[in-house]
């Protein structure tokens, strides 16, 4: 992964709860500096949102057929959004208290339900030291029956915009569409 092509940088706040007993940013957190830095991206997205959102009316929820009830949202709820279908993690360098860290987060790819993102977690006043490198592949679902459906069109267009992609390098790659 090369730092250029990651035009969205999150700001890591290590916090003294973040470490483990060895003083070390806890292998878990850097999962949740990796949904921070996701959630701080879909927010420089938001003119999309609310264009393809619209709350769930009883009638067609009725009309989707069997509600899921693993997933928890109110009758007038919105009906679709993301959820995460893999999330990994590569280890380069310990993360410390003292280190000034900061998320790149980037879309790589684009299915018909799914996309790809990348993640770097590296030191924000040294960029040549990378404390570790994620993958996450989020499914665009129907939260009332749980299955995946298509991609709205506005985000796969505020995708495009805003990574630089064209419609034909956002097709689907291995892994991306098995929801």
């Amino acid at each position: 992964m090369s730092s250029e092509t990651y035009h969205c940088w999150y700001p890591v706040q290590i916090r003294f709860r973040d470490l483990d007993p060895l003083a070390h940013v806890n292998n878990t957190v850097y999962f949740v500096y990796l949904e921070e830095a996701r959630s701080f991206y879909f927010d420089r997205l938001k003119p999309w949102r609310h264009a393809d959102e619209t709350p769930v009316q009883a009638e067609e929820e009725e009309a989707d057929g069997e509600h899921n009830p693993r997933i928890k949202t109110g009758p007038r709820g919105y009906h679709y959004g993301m959820l995460v279908k893999e999330n990994t993690c590569t280890y380069l360098l310990p993360l410390v208290r003292s280190d000034r860290a900061e998320v790149g987060v980037k879309v790589v790819k684009i299915g018909r339900t799914s996309f790809v993102m990348e993640h770097e977690i590296r030191d924000s006043t040294d960029h040549s030291r990378v404390f570790a490198t994620g993958r996450s592949v989020l499914v665009w679902c129907n939260y009332h029956t749980g299955r995946p459906h298509p991609i709205p069109p506005t985000l796969r267009a505020a995708f495009e915009e805003f990574e630089g992609l064209s419609s034909t390098a956002s097709g689907s790659s291995p892994g991306a569409e098995q929801a």
